[in-house]
This record gives C-alpha cells, sequence and structure tokens, in this order.
C-alpha cells in the first residue's frame, strides 16, 4: 500500500487492484480518507485469464494506456 500511497501523492492515478474485493475496497477508503483520491479499485484475480483481460478492457477504455504496472503478490503458494 506503500507504493500506491506513494504514487498517489505525487498526482498519480492508481488502480489498486485485490483479488479480496471486500480488503481491497477497505485498502482504498483508507488511502482516501488520508486525502488521496486518485485512488480505483477493481478486483483482480491474476489466475484468471479472463479477469485479466477484463482489467485490461477497463483501463483502455477508462485510460488509454497504461503508464505504470507495480506488481506485488502478498502470497502466491503455488509459486514457492
Amino acid at each position: 500500500m506503500l507504493v500506491c500511497r506513494q504514487l498517489a501523492s505525487s498526482g498519480i492515478t492508481v488502480v489498486l487492484t485485490a483479488r479480496d474485493e471486500k480488503r481491497g475496497s477497505e485498502a482504498v477508503e483508507k488511502l482516501q480518507k488520508a486525502g488521496l483520491s486518485e485512488i480505483i479499485f477493481y478486483q483482480l484475480d491474476v489466475t484468471d485469464a479472463p479477469n485479466i483481460g477484463r482489467l485490461a478492457n477497463f483501463m483502455k477504455a477508462r485510460f488509454g494506456k497504461l503508464d505504470i504496472l507495480v506488481g506485488f503478490l502478498s502470497s502466491f503458494p503455488d509459486m514457492f
């Protein structure tokens, strides 16, 4: 969440994604309450290809392009 906070405080619109919609929405709400209004939540399961495609379509429709991508997997047990 620190990276989201730093980017948003620099005036960059941030799309925060999380598999857990409740936790993701709560994170965005917490950041917005801290005065960072340019943060949007999008539910994303990186193991679900159609879900990834929907995010790509959302990004293209909403912003036209993607300037920065920061990846962070808090837990991905199948990879270790």
